[in-house]
C-alpha cells in the first residue's frame, strides 16, 4: 500500500456557529477541513460577552483558524432584526479573536438539521439540545462545500 502525501493536509480547523434563541450552536472541521461535525452548544442568556468568551476559548485550545457565522437572510434578502442581531455577535467576535471570521448564509440550516434529527429518532424534547450544533454543522458542511474544500 502506498503512503499518500501529507503536505496538503492543514493543522487548523474551521468553526461554524449558528445563533439560536438561547444557545449558540458550534461545529468545527476535521483537519483536513472537509467534514463538519457538531462540537457543543453555549448558552447566551448571559449574554453576548460570555458567549464570545467561551468561543474563544474554544478557538484557542481545538486550532481554529477560521470561524463561520449563519447569517439569517430572508428569501427576499431583506433586513432582519435577526440577520442584525448576528452581524453585530460577527463584529463583536472578530474584535476578541485573530481567527478570520465571516458570515455565511444560513437559510434552511435549522430546518435541514431538524429533519435529520427527526429521521435519527429524535424527539422533540431531545432535539431541543442538539438543534443549534446541528444546525451550526448545518451551516460549516455548506460553507466547506462551496469553499472546495
Amino acid at each position: 500500500m502506498e503512503n499518500l502525501p501529507h503536505e496538503n493536509i492543514n493543522s487548523t480547523r474551521v468553526m461554524g456557529v449558528d445563533l439560536g434563541q438561547a444557545r449558540i450552536g458550534i461545529a468545527l472541521s476535521d483537519l483536513s477541513g472537509i467534514l463538519a461535525s457538531p462540537f457543543t452548544t453555549i448558552s447566551h442568556k448571559d449574554g453576548s460577552e460570555a458567549a464570545i468568551t467561551a468561543i474563544v476559548q474554544i478557538v484557542e485550545t481545538e486550532q481554529v483558524a477560521e470561524i463561520v457565522v449563519g447569517i439569517p437572510n430572508s428569501l427576499s434578502k431583506a433586513n432582519s432584526l435577526a440577520g442584525d442581531s448576528a452581524k453585530t455577535f460577527l463584529s463583536l467576535l472578530a474584535e476578541r479573536t485573530s481567527a478570520k471570521v465571516l458570515g455565511f448564509d444560513e437559510r434552511f440550516t435549522t430546518v435541514l438539521a431538524t429533519k435529520k434529527l427527526r429521521d435519527t429518532g429524535h424527539d422533540s424534547r431531545s432535539m431541543k439540545s442538539k438543534i443549534d450544533a446541528m444546525a451550526a454543522t448545518e451551516i460549516l458542511q455548506n460553507y466547506l462545500d462551496t469553499r472546495g474544500a
